[in-house]
């Protein structure tokens, strides 16, 4: 059975939310800025699997936000819809419009298989949708030249499947509780785990002034623990960041010229920061290089960067050792961000900035009075098993831009 906190721990969590929530990373309702975010909300369906304690603080940080990039929600949308019905109307209107995608993910074989839905929340006083909504997909014929260049390591995948097939058969003989299938790790990208969610928006800003028109991308990508899966990981987001890369190259023809990416793409810095700059270093140098024609949107990660005020890179899980979530430009409007903005975000009330909401470490100071990093590893594991569920295991991440107020 899930764990919760008591009513009594709730009303130390809410007390120092409201007195102190903007040091743990709440982002401020402004009228001259907004506020976009990415949540991946662990299992967000059946609105009966999270306490109303929770629902509440879920409200609480995504009505500070004018759009949210949703990841793991569930087939059944009672509890997206129960969300952003805590978040209030506009006369008989919600105050929030909502996409949401179909599911992905889906096994046609399997019994039961772990499936998704990506979704967007957006208040439609600040924020539009337009016309364009679909997913993201590859050519069959790049993907089958893809599994042909990786002909030799593909076969021996298979091998390898049919051996870890045929051990994990005869170790379960008999067994009533058999233990989990050995994953089947690709060795050349061939598809998303999950089919990322494309929808295009636009920014209001004050009147006679020039909107921000955007292709909203919502991911999230593969996650797998062993080397091998960290490794398919990878290509999954290589494979994501190829497709952006080459539609920004063609700007002049897109229906949008910027595109923003929001979600859980499960790029692992676990231990060590050497494989963030690795991946940093190669978006560093698009811009440098497939970017570089002045018809081509400029790319931008800013979570990959140390914020000004912070000593390391934002951690999104909740056990804050994980930089999964992401929310990345790829903008030709030279309003939006761009890589040298990240070093000074943050400077002016209402400019560009981002951050993480902090909720875990906001948890242990309400809780035993310390963050999290100073809790015994007891007290750390036993606190995280009280709102991983309930709550989530990943920390929204967000980004404030100015309101538009001029044209370009």
């Amino acid at each position: 059975m899930a764990q919760h906190f008591t009513s009594g721990e709730w009303q130390k969590i809410n007390t120092l939310l409201q007195s102190e929530g903007e040091r743990f990373g709440l982002p401020a309702r402004r009228s001259k800025s907004v506020v976009m975010a990415s949540f991946n909300i662990r299992k967000i369906g059946n609105i009966a699997n999270k306490s109303e304690q929770a629902w509440s603080f879920l409200q609480h940080f995504c009505e500070r936000c004018d759009f949210i990039a949703i990841q793991e929600v569930q087939d059944d949308l009672s509890a997206l819809n129960h969300l952003r019905g805590k978040l209030g109307t506009i006369g008989k209107q919600p105050r929030y419009g909502m996409v949401a995608s179909d599911i992905t993910g889906w096994s046609i074989s399997a019994k039961r298989s772990m499936v998704e839905r990506l979704a967007f929340l957006y208040r439609w006083d600040r924020v539009e949708r337009t016309e364009v909504c679909s997913d993201l997909t590859f050519d069959r014929t790049e993907l089958l030249n893809s599994l042909f260049s990786g002909r030799v390591d593909f076969w021996q995948d298979l091998e390898n499947r049919v051996a870890d097939l045929a051990a994990w058969e005869q170790k379960n003989i008999g067994k009533s509780k058999k233990s989990k299938k050995p994953a089947f790790v690709l060795s050349n990208f061939l598809s998303f785990i999950r089919t990322p969610l494309c929808t295009s928006f636009r920014i209001k800003g004050e009147t006679g002034s020039v909107p921000y028109e955007f292709l909203a991308i919502n991911a999230h990508l593969l996650y797998g623990e062993k080397n091998k899966q960290k490794h398919e990981r990878e290509l999954e987001f290589y494979a994501l960041l190829s497709w952006l890369t080459q539609r920004a190259r063609k700007v002049n023809k897109l229906y949008h010229k910027n595109m923003i990416l929001l979600g859980d793409l499960n790029l692992d810095f676990t231990k060590t920061d050497a494989r963030r700059t690795v991946i940093e270093n190669k978006i560093k140098a698009l811009n440098s290089g497939e970017l570089s024609s002045p018809n081509s949107a400029m790319v931008n990660f800013p979570f990959f960067s140390v914020h000004k005020d912070h000593a390391q890179v934002f951690r999104s899980t909740a056990r804050l050792t994980e930089t999964y979530d992401q929310i990345a430009f790829f903008n030709h409007d030279k309003r939006l961000p761009k890589p040298e903005d990240n070093a000074t975000a943050g400077a002016t009330k209402d400019g560009f900035n981002y951050g993480v909401f902090n909720f875990s470490d906001l948890f242990a100071e309400a809780i035993h009075g310390k963050p999290m990093a100073e809790l015994t590893p007891a007290s750390r594991k036993k606190l995280i098993a009280k709102y991983e569920h309930d709550v989530s295991d990943h920390l929204p991440i967000w980004v404030r831009l100015p309101r538009p107020k001029k044209a370009i």
